[in-house]
């Protein structure tokens, strides 16, 4: 596969640095044409419209990042300017995206320089499709203009008392269809639409200024087809007559390419939404692997120490208790670094056949002191029969485990978790079987609602969540095949609802209730 071509401009004062960037770049699959500069005049004397991308260092002694994004935007010039540098504050890299950076990334991860450019051009093209879009409806409507200045609008004069049509030029019957004697025979009711009449009459018998622009209507043609048209009408004088002079402006071409334009907008700030989201996943997989890194090895010596006194450690001596704990959560923490792993790498789930039921039973079991120190009452609603689901036991586990635990923090004054388990079906009608976990506690606010499940994104308190929890389990049913929504209202609990597939649909399901304290 040849390497794409890219024109690059490289504000740094390290020759050494920019040499690593032009490296980074060319592993991944660029052949980079590019020129280093080191003061604002030289970069503004090589901002050229033609160049893909810029890669500016944060800082650089009289010139930086952020001037250069100021002098980009000055000159008005779309180019992805990407933000690499060293060691740099929240607050900086807030700053220079705020500016109009398209990203940015530390020099000790230019692994990620590649995709970010991938990322800054694919945004860039999105951009410039939405302009060509909004271009082509400005030329067509500037046709439309030229159109009608060519040849006359479609006008008519209708008489005020009894809504005839009094005269109508050679555009209008062209337009409509109507002849020119059968026009003049009929009332302007006759080509409104029957349920547009009432509006009509009402805005009759309103004041009127002598010049009115009377808004958008519907009109119905000689054919029967209904058309948009904007309507300006003038009071005056026909033949010793009060009447009123329209001229009609057929825009349904017009409704047509804005509501298009309305869709194409929609569906790139959809895919800028998705890649943004990929951008931040990949960053966290970084994080992700440090962490795994600094923190696996400490625990494993942990560990081993832990066992090996137990070894040594009678079991009536008091401190075999108080090492087992220790043991316990040492093994917590190793899970809660393989919970972070999931989103840097995927490990190979250990499949078995499982029963729904029991796996919610044994989560609750775990879990039942908790729940009644907080005064969570249980009640199960499970079908009599249900077919076994395919899964990785300890990824369900951890699943349900944070259901019950999120609605647990939703009811800080107690409340009731009804846990309903069924068949149901996914969207493509696979058969599945349904976990719904429904509690009463302070439910969701509308505006967070579509984010519940980002990373780092969480509606507790602050110290009492991560935003990891519902990101993971979202991941684990994709990865099972199956689905994970919610719905919530403030003040009305949360429902969320888990779908697994299974690999027969069974038959017949009765339900019974039951209550646990």
């Amino acid at each position: 596969m040849m390497p794409t071509p890219l024109r690059v401009l490289i504000l740094e004062d390290r020759e050494a640095d920019a040499e690593l960037m032009v490296h980074a770049l060319r592993r991944a699959g660029f052949a980079p044409h590019w020129q280093r500069v080191e003061t604002e005049v030289d970069y503004l004397a090589c901002l050229q419209a033609n160049l893909d991308v810029i890669l500016a260092d944060y800082a650089m002694g009289e010139f930086n990042a952020l001037q250069a994004l100021t002098l980009l935007q000055k000159h008005g010039l779309d180019i992805p300017c990407i933000v690499v540098t060293g060691a740099v504050s929240e607050e900086a890299a807030v700053a220079c995206m705020k500016r109009g950076a398209a990203d940015y990334l530390l020099k000790d991860r230019l692994a990620r320089l590649g995709p970010a450019v991938m990322q800054a051009l694919a945004q860039k093209h999105l951009r410039s499709e939405r302009l060509q879009a909004a271009e082509a409806l400005r030329q067509s409507e500037a046709n439309f203009r030229l159109l009608f200045a060519a040849n006359p609008h479609a006008m008519w004069v209708y008489d005020v008392q009894t809504l005839r049509f009094l005269e109508v030029n050679e555009a209008a019957v062209a337009h409509y269809g109507y002849p020119r004697d059968a026009f003049l025979r009929m009332r302007i009711t006759d080509i409104r639409p029957p349920e547009d009449i009432p509006r009509l009459l009402e805005h009759i018998q309103e004041g009127r200024p002598p010049l009115q622009f009377s808004g958008q209507w519907r009109h119905r043609l000689h054919n029967g087809r209904i058309i948009d048209v904007d309507i300006t009408s003038h009071t005056l004088e026909f033949g010793g007559r009060h009447a009123v002079l329209v001229v009609a402006q057929d825009i349904t071409e017009r409704l047509r390419a804005e509501a298009a334009l309305l869709q194409k907008d929609e569906e790139l700030r959809a895919m800028s939404q998705q890649l943004w989201q990929a951008a931040k996943l990949a960053t966290m997989g970084e994080l992700s692997a440090s962490i795994a890194h600094e923190l696996n090895n400490p625990l494993t010596t942990i560990s081993l120490r832990v066992e090996d006194l137990l070894v040594r450690t009678s079991p009536d001596d008091p401190a075999q208790r108080s090492l087992a704990v220790i043991a316990q959560e040492v093994a917590r923490m190793g899970a809660l670094v393989a919970n972070l792993l999931h989103f840097s790498r995927h490990s190979q789930p250990q499949i078995s056949s499982l029963d729904m039921r029991a796996e919610v039973d044994d989560t609750l079991t775990l879990i039942q002191s908790h729940l009644r120190n907080h005064r969570i009452r249980v009640m199960r609603e499970f079908a009599l029969e249900i077919p076994l689901i395919h899964a990785d036991r300890q990824q369900m586990r951890q699943v349900f485990l944070n259901l019950f635990t999120n609605a647990s923090d939703a009811m800080p004054q107690g409340g009731t978790l009804t846990l309903r388990v069924g068949r149901g079906a996914l969207a493509a009608g696979t058969p599945a079987v349904i976990l719904e976990c429904i509690d009463t506690g302070v439910g969701i606010a509308p505006e967070h609602l579509d984010r519940v499940g980002e990373p780092f994104f969480t509606t507790k308190g602050e110290g009492k969540g991560t935003g990891l929890g519902m990101a993971i389990c979202r991941r684990i049913m994709r990865e099972h095949g199956g689905t994970l929504d919610l719905t919530s209202a403030l003040g009305q609990g949360t429902t969320v609802r888990v779908l697994l597939p299974v690999p027969h649909e069974a038959h017949g399901v009765e339900w019974h209730e039951g209550g646990v304290e």
